[in-house]
């Protein structure tokens, strides 16, 4: 079987049907091709070398020659790069004024504007507070010829004007009270053992340094003196000396009556 198979195989093999005929002119289409082949490739490398010179001339002449550089071509320059930060964007800042018109208020049904406690609103509505000072309490001397207030019994004795005997001023005798030799009320003068003179007496002739005295009129004292309060039927107005003492003005609720000067200090009841 083996050989069979062979031997059929020769048969078919050795048939002229399979040979490959070539025709007398097969070699020499070969070499002519192969000779084509040629003449283009090296067409191709000479046109690629013509090209290369030609494009590295154009490159050599669009060099700068070295002698027309400037100085300013070999300093180098602070021009920014893909790399450098970018500039910082320019602020401008716009200021706007707004003037806003206010209408005051309109007055309520009783004529004040609301808005404060007094129905008045704004400064030019108010009007400043003035607050006058008190007057300061006049200064005159607390004495009466050569009798002065706080003045001791003794002393006052030797002056001459005191009418002796003394009486009591008060009813825990106490104090002493004196006429004196212009006033001859028994009380006249009023003397405490520890504060001395603590009441004199004007007579009814003097007058004070703002010229008041008895027979002046209680408008006139509150002219001549505006400190002064009224206590009863009696008018006072304290004065500004050392020690401190007070005039007392007695009226009958029109005229002045009496002038006497009393120490504050004092320690006798009846003063």
């Amino acid at each position: 079987m083996g050989d069979d198979l062979d031997d059929e195989l020769r048969r078919l093999f050795s048939d002229d049907r399979l040979d490959v005929h070539v025709t007398p002119d097969a070699t020499d289409a070969v070499l002519r091709g192969a000779d084509r082949r040629r003449r283009r490739r090296s067409a191709v490398t000479t046109a690629f070398a013509v090209v290369t010179l030609i494009g590295a001339g154009i490159g050599l002449t669009q060099l700068p020659s070295s002698t027309d550089r400037t100085a300013g071509d070999l300093l180098p320059t602070s021009l920014p790069t893909s790399s450098s930060t970018p500039p910082s964007p320019s602020v401008s800042t716009i200021t706007q004024t707004t003037i806003v018109t206010v209408n005051p208020p309109a007055p309520n049904s009783n004529g004040n504007t609301p808005g404060t406690p007094g129905g008045t609103t704004g400064s030019s509505s108010t009007k400043p507070r003035t607050t006058t000072p008190p007057a300061p309490p006049p200064a005159e001397p607390g004495a009466v010829g050569k009798l002065a207030l706080g003045m001791s019994e003794a002393d006052a004795l030797k002056t001459g004007s005191l009418v002796e005997p003394s009486s009591p001023a008060d009813a825990e005798g106490r104090c002493v009270a004196y006429a004196t030799t212009t006033v001859p009320d028994s009380n006249a003068t009023i003397i405490s053992p520890a504060r001395g003179i603590v009441r004199l007496t004007l007579p009814s002739y003097a007058k004070t340094q703002r010229g008041v005295g008895a027979g002046s009129k209680v408008a006139d004292v509150k002219t001549s003196y505006p400190t002064a309060t009224q206590n009863g039927s009696e008018l006072r107005v304290e004065m500004a000396a050392t020690p401190k003492w007070t005039y007392v003005f007695e009226t009958d609720g029109v005229t002045v009556t009496t002038v006497r000067m009393r120490l504050n200090a004092n320690d006798c009841s009846a003063v």
